[in-house]
C-alpha cells in the first residue's frame, strides 16, 4: 500500500504543476494573445493575422507544443484519478480538478469553438465564424483560466490537509 501512496502522491504533484501551468497559459492568453487576436479580427486586419499568425504556427508548430501541455495533463489525471479512488483519497477533488482538463475539453469541442479557433489559425473562416471566434474567445478563455486556477488551489489544499492531519497525528503520539 505504501508503494501505491508514493506513485499517487508523485501523480497528485505532476497534475497540480501541470494544472497551473495551464492556468498561467490561460490567463496570459486571456489578459494578452486572445485579446490582440480579437483586436487584429476587429479592427479588420484579418489579412495580417492571416499572413503571420497560421505562417507562425506552420512553421513553429506551436500548438503542438501546448497541446503536449494538455494531453499530459488529460492522461496523468486519470492516472491519478484512478489512484484517488485505489487509495481512498481526495476523489471529489480528483474528479473535479485532477480531470479539469476533460472537462475543459469537453466544453471546447461541445461548443465548437474548437473548429472556430482551428478556422481562424489557418485562415479560411468565413465573417460569421469570425465574429463567432470574436463572441467567444475572451469569455471562453477567461472561465477556463478561472477554472484551472481554482482546480490548481484545490489540487493544492488537498495534500496541505493531509500533511495537516499527519502532522496532527504525529503530535498526538
Amino acid at each position: 500500500m505504501i508503494i501505491l501512496f508514493r506513485i499517487y502522491l508523485i501523480l497528485w504533484f505532476l497534475i497540480t504543476i501541470l494544472t497551473g501551468i495551464l492556468a498561467g497559459f490561460l490567463t496570459s492568453h486571456s489578459i494578452m494573445l486572445g485579446r490582440f487576436f480579437t483586436w487584429l479580427i476587429e479592427s479588420d486586419n484579418y489579412k495580417i493575422f492571416i499572413e503571420t499568425f497560421s505562417v507562425f504556427r506552420e512553421a513553429t508548430h506551436a500548438n503542438v507544443h501546448y497541446n503536449l501541455f494538455l494531453w499530459a495533463s488529460l492522461i496523468i489525471g486519470i492516472i491519478w484519478v484512478i489512484f484517488c479512488f485505489i487509495v481512498k483519497k481526495n476523489r471529489i477533488i480528483g474528479l473535479i480538478a485532477g480531470l479539469s482538463s476533460l472537462w475543459v475539453s469537453c466544453v471546447f469541442f461541445a461548443s465548437n469553438f474548437s473548429d472556430a479557433e482551428e478556422a481562424v489559425a489557418m485562415g479560411v473562416a468565413d465573417e460569421a465564424v469570425r465574429q463567432f471566434f470574436v463572441s467567444w474567445n475572451i469569455p471562453m478563455h477567461i472561465s477556463f483560466a478561472v477554472f484551472y486556477t481554482l482546480c490548481f488551489f484545490l489540487l493544492l489544499l488537498a495534500e496541505c490537509k493531509e500533511i495537516r492531519s499527519n502532522t496532527n497525528l504525529s503530535a498526538e503520539r
